[in-house]
């Protein structure tokens, strides 16, 4: 330690000359630049190196800050100012896991001003000695804790300038403890999972209080009987929001949808018996203008209709999910002509989209980076059909599981070959993923040209009806020079050409 803080303290810079000095500069006159460092120093000022236990602290600080969150957890142990520096760049969060509880962090807090307290799992944890002790939380994060309406209110009474706030599972909470968060008039980010308690009153209460609220996250929260009538016309400034597997009724999604016009990030997912009409989606005609992300997973109560008229008021759309939901051709065709700018687009399970309207969207949206269209043998090998190329050649992720490969009628080894012809053409594929119930995966039909997808990483293949051979694995693995993963649900490699491949691509993982 004493030879690390004597480094620190007398580090001076090494004057050597940059590349455009370096460029067409003769030998000698370059030998003569480094080996004379006495007349370029009193050109270039000299830093002074840090002289007090403050400016040494502070050098330790940027240093460390470069180091992932497991090394910094074994420099809080190596010496006080390792700590100290540590405490700065790891735990500005501050966390208490597994039922253990310390003070030994609360004495820093009066050092620096700028905190965040996550308690997890966490049963006896002191809220009264953290309301007392930490006056500048900026973030508060209780997952899984005792914490009463009386506590949380403390800790919030203490620090009014929280701008986030996370209660996950704490089953002893109740819409009191929302009407305390209405003190936070700065607040910014709110997540609420598994609350069992919360009304109508109390929720409007916050989102009126709380004019700067841009992030709501209601998981696992009942919003069946909140309907949101009391908001009226409140401005909201919300611009991001989750209402998972809260089952909201059409009236709460509806109003609160209403009130908040700069909406970027709309997350309806795994609501499956919410019943949501084109009125409660769309309650204004443009509020969709400014909308990147939407997910409406497993929302199998939202018509095609409704979706259709979604996509038609997205057009700055980037990511959407419309995994296991009623959209169909026409959907799939106004979100490729309306929503250019998608990259990221979930179709999986989707029952009532068709060969045809898959293919005529993979003609049109050139810029996909990710695409799954999982499905149960609903789509068929005619969407490799070379008269209809896919025009989203740069896609980086693919996956296709379920693909029936017995349709079109004729030969499977065709298909196979369409197949593994549209692949070969998507030359920036990272991951691929395919395989399915009824797929007997014919490799010499034309995996050989599959070499050209020379950036693959991640290959998987599940659910085979067959099991792959020896030699059909050793060739998938040696086709992909970059490849790190693989994974295959049926089939296996002896022990010696695993330990083979082990020696000679250390980094590669075989499932």
């Amino acid at each position: 330690m004493p030879l690390i803080m004597h480094a620190i303290t007398n580090a001076q810079p090494t004057l050597l000359p940059t590349l455009a000095q370096r460029q067409g500069t003769p030998q000698s006159h370059l030998i003569q630049q480094v080996c004379a460092p006495r007349e370029l120093a009193s050109s270039y000022p000299l830093p002074l190196g840090p002289k007090s236990p403050l400016d040494i602290e502070e050098v330790l600080y940027e240093i460390v800050s470069y180091l992932d969150k497991h090394s910094l957890h074994s420099c809080v142990s190596v010496s006080r100012i390792f700590y100290r520096a540590s405490i700065r760049a790891l735990w500005s969060s501050v966390q208490w896991k597994n039922f253990s509880w310390t003070e030994s962090f609360l004495s820093e807090f009066d050092r620096y001003g700028h905190y965040t307290v996550e308690l997890h799992e966490n049963y006896n944890a002191d809220l009264d000695r953290i309301a007392r002790i930490c006056c500048n939380l900026r973030e508060l994060r209780l997952n899984w804790t005792l914490a009463t309406d009386d506590k949380l209110g403390s800790v919030i009474h203490s620090s009014p300038k929280i701008s986030s706030l996370f209660l996950y599972s704490c089953k002893s909470l109740t819409s009191q403890a929302l009407m305390h968060v209405t003190t936070l008039a700065g607040l910014k980010r709110l997540e609420l999972k598994n609350m069992i308690y919360i009304n109508e009153a109390s929720l409007v209460a916050v989102l009126k209080s709380c004019p700067f609220l841009e992030h709501l996250t209601l998981e696992d929260v009942k919003l069946g009987g909140i309907g949101l009538s009391s908001l009226g016309s409140t401005p909201l400034n919300i611009k991001t929001m989750a209402l998972t597997r809260s089952s909201p009724s059409g009236s709460f999604v509806r109003n609160i949808l209403r009130n908040s016009p700069d909406i970027e990030e709309l997350s309806l997912a795994r609501n499956v018996h919410s019943v949501l009409s084109e009125d409660d989606l769309l309650p204004l005609k443009d509020m969709y203008r400014r909308i990147t992300s939407l997910n409406l997973e497993s929302c199998k109560s939202i018509s095609g209709d409704a979706l259709l008229a979604l996509m038609f008021t997205c057009p700055e759309l980037e990511r959407v999910n419309l995994s296991g939901t009623n959209v169909n051709d026409p959907g799939l065709e106004a979100l490729a002509l309306y929503c250019p700018k998608v990259t990221t687009l979930n179709l999986s399970w989707c029952s009532q989209i068709t060969d045809d309207g898959l293919s005529r969207l993979l003609g049109i949206c050139a810029g996909l980076r990710f695409l799954d269209m999982s499905t149960l043998d609903i789509i068929s090998a005619a969407i490799f059909q070379p008269e209809r190329p896919w025009i989203c050649t740069d896609l980086e992720t693919l996956v296709m599981v379920g693909i029936n490969m017995t349709r079109p009628r004729g030969s499977v080894t065709k298909n196979h070959t369409m197949m593994f012809n549209q692949l070969s053409r998507l030359e920036n594929l990272l991951d691929l993923a395919i395989g399915g119930a009824n797929l007997v995966l014919e490799l010499e039909a034309g995996l050989s040209k599959m070499e050209k997808l020379g950036n693959l990483q991640s290959f998987r293949i599940k659910h085979l009806q067959t099991v792959l051979g020896e030699d059909e694995i050793r060739w998938l693995v040696e086709a992909w020079p970059n490849l790190k993963r693989v994974r295959f649900e049926s089939g296996s490699l002896p022990a010696p050409w695993l330990r083979y491949f082990r020696r000679q691509r250390p980094h590669l993982v075989l499932g």
